[in-house]
Formats: structure tokens, sequence, C-alpha cells
């Protein structure tokens, strides 16, 4: 990863707990089943941006091109 995707990803990381105190305060007596559908969607939200943010992998090549050094013909 490059330096502009560790910001990127530091950013959606303070976002999510951010988020997930914002609803805590918001909402302090709600249920345990609510709060755990909330931290599960947000790991499964979180966890796709940063597949997003991957590079791509390089092509693989099956038939790689196999070069000749050109021979000279020297007497």
């Amino acid at each position: 990863m490059t330096s502009v995707d560790d910001v990127w990803l530091c950013l959606l990381l303070v976002a999510l707990f951010g988020g997930l105190f914002f609803l805590r305060v918001r909402f302090p007596r709600a249920s345990k089943a609510s709060e755990l559908a909330v931290l599960v969607s947000a790991t499964v939200i979180f966890f796709s941006l940063c597949s997003f943010l991957k590079p791509p992998s390089p092509a693989v090549s099956r038939n790689p091109q196999i070069t000749q050094a050109a021979t000279s013909m020297l007497p």
C-alpha cells in the first residue's frame, strides 16, 4: 500500500470508531443484539473498503516470452 492508501485507511478507521461512539452516545440503552448487528455491519463495510483500496495484483502470464540473445558470427 502506498502512503496515500495508508492515510485513507487511517481515516476510515477513525470514521468507523467515531461512528460507533456516536451511536453509543446517541442510543445509550440499545440492546446487545442491535449493538452486535451494527458492529458486524460496520466491520463488513470496513473490510470491503479495505479490499477496494488494495492495489491490483500484477497479471501473471501463463506463457512467458522467451527472448534469445543475438549471437554474432565471428570467424
